[in-house]
């Protein structure tokens, strides 16, 4: 059993380290996201969800300006230059439904958390899934209070994810395999099986994630205000392996 057990999912405690830069990363991003062009081009869902894809302007290393992206979860994963982070921001009322997406989607996102492994890509018209993206691991650092809609993940799912997707590509070329029945068979014994658990991570905590874990994001807690505007902000990183062969066989 690797370092993320049998849970697929770990949480590190905090530390200042970590929440120097998530301030720094907050800060940075605050401007990004009232720019009329980036809104254009990443608020979703009735404008409740900012995708933030690349968004962040950090360095391979992952700093930002003078501060370092510095962490346990350092000695834990493979030496990879990691990606301008995603920087995920909901808003109060997520999820509102889009003009054009389907009742079905909807309920999916309200009902499931839109549960999804990532890197599974829609290909074409039909919408068939590929796996496009291989990713070494997920790493989720949130930039201020994210308890109001929290990034949630179905404890165990990775074992179930995996090998499911491992039979329906065999020894092919992953990226030309339509894995999509094994991967919605996959998640309807995973929501049969597996508990459904919220990542509670505050400002200085980190959460490092198996990239074959079922995760989403719960809807905003209407109980909870958003005083300053700002919504949940979490950071993610998914460093590219590169390899399809060595995702299939990843073990954390």
């Amino acid at each position: 059993m690797g370092l993320l057990g049998s849970s697929g999912f770990v949480i590190y405690p905090h530390d200042p380290r970590v929440a120097e830069w998530s301030d720094k990363a907050a800060e940075v991003m605050r401007p990004i996201t009232r720019e009329p062009a980036v809104q254009t081009t990443n608020l979703r869902h009735g404008n409740t969800w900012f995708v933030g894809v690349d968004a962040l302007s950090n360095t391979p290393d992952g700093a930002i300006g003078d501060v370092p992206l510095m962490g346990a979860w350092r000695d834990a994963v493979p030496t990879l230059p990691l990606h301008r982070a995603q920087v995920s921001i909901i808003y109060p009322g997520y999820p509102k439904q889009d003009v054009g997406e389907s009742d079905a989607n909807h309920r999916y996102r309200l009902k499931r958390s839109a549960a999804h492994v990532d890197g599974l890509l829609p290909v074409g018209p039909q919408k068939r899934r590929f796996a496009m993206e291989y990713h070494a691991y997920i790493l989720a650092i949130p930039l201020g209070k994210v308890a109001a809609a929290p990034t949630v993940v179905w404890e165990g799912s990775q074992t179930i994810m995996q090998r499911a997707l491992r039979e329906a590509i065999g020894d092919a070329d992953p990226s030309q395999v339509d894995i999509t029945d094994a991967y919605q068979a996959a998640r309807r014994e995973v929501f049969d099986c597996c508990p459904k658990v919220p990542l509670n991570i505050t400002k200085g905590q980190a959460a490092l994630l198996h990239p074959f874990l079922l995760h989403g994001t719960d809807p905003w807690d209407p109980e909870v205000d958003d005083p300053d505007g700002n919504g949940r902000m979490i950071g993610f990183f998914r460093p590219d392996l590169g390899d399809g062969r060595s995702w299939l066989d990843i073990e954390l």
